[in-house]
């Protein structure tokens, strides 16, 4: 194993959209960039298996207003409105860039293309419920649209790094100097000085069942935390529904391919129970009715004739997040013509949860920046407020993390690291490769995934269950993590991943008990009710010393509607009869 030191002005951790847009805003600005990605750019996070784009033009008749107000209300009053007005207003530039990049998209005469400047690409428009009014998403076209987003990355001058698993931030007189970490395949040893960072390397997940996670760990919230930043909105964990025998497939399609307004979901009576809530990955009912005792969870046939949608299905096959139908045929199972089983696997935290970070994309650590999921905007508060929003909030937070990163390493002062401090770094990073004995990685995998994935403890949430898990947990984090032993260099990104799960685990379980009260799709079985007089509010956590500090801000007035409202008008997602 050899030593690679290497100097630039920008580093980017993560190799999604988010990272992808940072690079590419940064190297435009003039910065020396590097793009380092644990996998391969172009073929891994979640952004490679994202289909829709949320698309925001007031110009194509979409109100301001309303949307905000959709935001607000299915955010549930702790989504941060600044950000709900950058998402929105930004959506169609970063959409152009995409185009510019060579990215197509659905139009409106039915064949994929590259929409014109102006010129308004197909739209999806959901069926309105009392719950979501407003959802119009485009489509992008190609089902590798992140190799594309990789040959801009390459096409600006950006260096790529691929199978470089960064582990840790360097840090020197309170601010962050660059990364370290090794090759998954040669076991080489990188140490990156770098003038900015920008961490986009995607939420916190714990290898689960759902397609695009499987490669989010919660490194980058998990070095920025050690580094001294702040995290937020990390007790909001997330299911996704899928196919019992099919894992990894996740049904909410073919719906407008073969003319359907919705799917529909059972319990084991053949009753419907999302109450006029979308059928979307992530309801909140699922566990909610299996908890009931009312499993197993069906989804309906669409009772249509295949053949007579031969072609929509197949463009839908090839572009939407997965090749679902082939997947789905392969496990001899007919969606069109037979009710099959789905169950709610646990995710991790996307979307909301992260490090804490102003609009610039700055978090409270100087030379420290943070995009996509790994960024905690609080956009969607404690749900997913638009399908397509993922997508279009990475392109935006990544355009802003490299704009600023860019900024800051132009005028920063370069600090280097002495050769006692390089040494300190490259035993944290080989240190379970070195140790003879100890733990294996996969054994501490599989101790997590028992304690966190049951649907009862992080969906159906109740302070036991959560207090029980999160000692668990504690035991892990003194005892296991300390004697990790890896075998190879495969085996040691193995190791720094359940090392960064250990502790991702221990913020979500310690802030999951800090909110006392259930809201939006954060359930709590012992507080089953919104409180607002005590709980508008944000969660921050940050290290101090060996402890972990926990505290809540009220959430401004101004984004907390309209309090007089009656509960029932105020929240139109019941959890059961409140």
């Amino acid at each position: 194993m050899s030593e690679k030191r290497i100097e630039t002005d920008v580093l980017v951790i993560g190799g999604g959209l988010a990272g992808c847009f940072a690079a590419v805003r940064a190297r435009e600005l003039g910065a020396e960039v590097i793009l380092a990605e644990k996998n391969y750019v172009g073929k891994t996070g979640s952004s490679h298996y994202a289909r829709d784009f949320m698309l925001f033009k007031e110009e194509w008749g979409d109100k301001f207003d309303e949307w905000m107000e959709q935001f607000s209300k299915i955010g549930e009053y702790i989504a941060d409105r600044r950000w709900d007005e950058i998402i929105l207003r930004e959506s169609y530039p970063r959409f152009r860039d995409l185009v510019s990049w060579g990215e197509p998209f659905y139009k409106k005469n039915g064949t994929v293309g590259f929409p014109e400047p102006e010129e308004e690409p197909f739209r999806l428009a959901f069926r309105r419920t009392k719950y979501r009014r407003y959802a119009v998403i485009s489509k992008f076209g190609a089902r590798h649209k992140m190799l594309i987003a990789r040959k801009k990355v390459m096409d600006t001058g950006c260096k790529i790094l691929d199978r470089v698993m960064i582990t840790d931030l360097l840090e020197k007189d309170g601010r962050v100097v660059g990364a370290t970490g090794f090759h998954t395949r040669t076991g080489d040893f990188c140490f990156i000085e770098a003038k900015a960072t920008v961490i986009s390397s995607g939420g916190l997940a714990f290898r689960s069942a759902p397609y695009g996670v499987q490669f989010n760990a919660g490194e980058g919230m998990t070095m920025g935390y050690r580094a001294g930043a702040e995290l937020t909105g990390m007790e909001f964990g997330q299911g996704m529904y899928v196919v019992k025998n099919c894992d990894t497939v996740i049904i909410d399609g073919p719906v407008a391919e073969i003319g359907q307004k919705r799917d529909r979901v059972t319990n084991a009576y053949g009753e419907e129970f999302l109450n006029e809530i979308p059928h979307i990955p992530i309801n909140i009912f699922w566990p909610i009715e299996f908890h009931k005792g009312r499993g197993p969870i069906y989804h309906e046939p669409y009772g249509v004739d295949r053949e007579k949608y031969k072609e929509e299905l197949k463009k839908y096959d090839e572009t939407a997040e997965g090749p679902w139908i082939t997947m789905l045929d392969r496990a001899g199972l007919d969606i069109f013509n037979d009710r099959f089983e789905q169950y709610m696997a646990f995710t991790g935290s996307f979307w909301a949860g992260g490090l804490r970070v102003n609009t610039s994309c700055e978090t409270n650590v100087p030379g420290l920046y943070a995009a996509g999921d790994a960024a905690g905007t609080n956009y969607t508060g404690p749900t997913y407020t638009a399908l397509g929003s993922g997508m279009a909030g990475a392109s935006i937070t990544g355009y802003r993390a490299g704009q600023s990163a860019a900024q800051f390493a132009q005028k920063a002062k370069e600090l280097k690291l002495e050769g006692s401090e390089v040494e300190k770094y490259r035993q944290i990073v080989f240190g379970p490769l070195e140790r003879k004995s100890g733990f294996s990685p996969d054994h501490v995998l599989t101790r997590i995934q028992q304690n966190i994935l049951p649907y009862e403890i992080r969906m159906v949430m109740h302070e036991k269950r959560l207090q029980a898990a999160l000692t668990m947990i504690e035991f892990f984090r003194d005892h296991f993590v300390a004697k990790l032993r890896a075998s190879d260099s495969h085996d040691l990104r193995k190791a720094h991943e359940v090392r960064s799960m250990v502790l991702g685990a221990e913020v979500m379980l310690r802030t999951a008990l800090f909110r006392k009260e259930s809201r939006g799709w954060f359930y709590r079985e012992d507080y089953p009710r919104r409180d607002d007089k005590n709980w508008l509010k944000w969660i921050f956590v940050k290290r101090e010393g060996d402890q972990m500090k926990i505290w809540a801000e009220p959430v401004p007035k101004e984004y907390q509607g309209d309090t007089s409202l009656p509960y029932e008008e105020r929240y139109p997602l019941q959890y059961q009869k409140e």
